[in-house]
């Protein structure tokens, strides 16, 4: 899993799966065909953290603020090295879409958070997953994140549920059609 290769080692994590009734191709596009409107937790609580600045619309593959480092048969991992505990997070001066400068860096006084989305084969389904890793890049920066992350950890976790249930509910419906 490129998350492996990404970010091997993690201060905080975070792991959803679901079974899903649909073969992993069915299952992989109606991932990639989500769109935000499929998903009324995640575009409430994303306009919450930006102080209704964010409003998604679209397909979540386009319109998701967190930049895709990698793509592959059936995976993705999107991630970005921030200071989340802040109001409007300042990035760090990386290219984000560049996946080794974000493994790369060690810069102090940032959390580098990515979450990969899998699909593998399951008999005659799939299995669904999401993932989150954080790792801080030094001990401040994890004080900080620590408080932040019991802040919006339970959030979190319902925007995985979220997008799992959303993309199963689509792929199941494509594979009875």
């Amino acid at each position: 899993m490129e998350l492996d290769r990404l970010l091997p080692s993690y201060h905080f994590r975070s792991r959803f799966q679901r079974r899903v009734a649909a073969d992993p191709d069915t299952t992989w596009r109606a991932y990639q065909e989500l769109t935000t409107e499929e998903l009324p937790f995640l575009r409430a609580l994303m306009r919450v953290r930006g102080l209704g600045r964010v409003r998604l619309r679209g397909p979540v593959s386009r319109a998701f603020p967190v930049p895709r480092l990698t793509i592959g048969p059936y995976e993705e991992v999107r991630g970005r090295a921030a200071k989340y505990w802040r109001l409007r997070a300042p990035a760090a001066r990386i290219s984000h879409r560049d996946p080794e400068a974000f493994r790369e860096l060690r810069e102090p006084g940032w959390a580098k958070a990515a979450m990969g989305v899998q699909v593998v084969p399951d008999g005659d389904g799939s299995v669904l997953s999401a993932e989150t890793r954080v790792l801080c890049t030094d001990g401040r920066s994890r004080a900080a994140f620590t408080a932040y992350w019991v802040l919006i950890a339970g959030g979190a976790a319902l925007i995985r549920w979220e997008l799992l249930r959303a993309t199963a509910r689509r792929a199941e419906r494509q594979a009875r059609a």
